[in-house]
């Protein structure tokens, strides 16, 4: 096992968890519009966090 892509694994994981958080309460105002410009770019990130996750647990 790579150490350095279980601790990549540990932080696409935790990427992915708290950008998916922020996601929620960025994209969505109190009267729950979506606001698409916040939920595109947090989407994105949400993205690139799980594919770091996937790969991290496939090479390490």
């Amino acid at each position: 096992m790579s150490q350095l892509w279980a601790a990549l694994c540990v932080a696409g994981f935790a990427g992915w968890i708290a950008s998916t958080i922020i996601f929620i309460f960025t994209a969505f105002t109190k009267d729950n519009k979506f606001l698409p410009n916040k939920g595109l770019l947090w989407g994105i990130v949400i993205v690139l966090f799980f594919a770091l996750w996937v790969v991290g647990l496939k090479l390490a």
